[in-house]
């Protein structure tokens, strides 16, 4: 049987990213604590969790500027201190997805420094 590693389609590298989400609720302040070139895991405290199927805009402050990209949860968790999900992008442009590539290969060359921050996201919801 193949380990979930083994079934990902792009390499996952750990990061502790801070996510900033805005939308009809409000703002959602959270970290992503993991990303790809197909998505990243999301956690944050706000008490209203995140929704299967629910579409986001994603923005990622990366080395060279913002990048937008489009996600959508497949995979809500409910952790013991988090609200937590999946976000699989679902829209990235091909420049966009060459500059994610560079991002995780130069985070996956090196050990993370804990608590520092990586990269920056703002989420936006969509839609409730």
């Amino acid at each position: 049987m193949l380990s979930s590693s083994d079934r990902r389609a792009y390499r996952r590298v750990p990061c502790l990213t801070t996510v900033r989400a805005v939308g009809d609720a409000g703002t959602v302040e959270g970290r992503a604590t993991n990303i790809s070139e197909g998505g990243l895991y999301l956690q944050h405290l706000c008490c209203a969790p995140l929704c299967p199927g629910e579409h986001l805009h994603l923005e990622l402050d990366l080395p060279g500027g913002p990048l937008e990209v489009m996600g959508r949860v497949v995979k809500p968790a409910d952790e013991v201190f988090y609200q937590a999900g999946a976000i699989a992008f679902t829209a990235l442009s091909e420049e966009g997805r060459g500059r994610l590539r560079r991002f995780v290969d130069h985070r996956a060359q090196r050990r993370p420094i804990r608590g520092a921050p990586i990269a920056r996201l703002r989420l936006i919801r969509k839609g409730r």
